[in-house]
């Protein structure tokens, strides 16, 4: 993984990509589109555990 994550921070070095603000974007869309994704799913509902 790290030998990914290493060629990940290269290739974004070489096009110019802020890797910090593409992941904080990356998070608030998902934070957002997935905001309600899990509370209808029975398979986590407390009382079924």
């Amino acid at each position: 993984m790290a030998d990914v994550l290493w060629v990940l921070i290269c290739l974004a070095n070489q096009t110019g990509v802020d890797l910090e603000e593409a992941l904080k974007k990356n998070i608030e869309k998902k934070t957002l589109r997935d905001a309600e994704r899990h509370i209808n799913n029975p398979k986590l509902s407390p009382e079924d555990n």
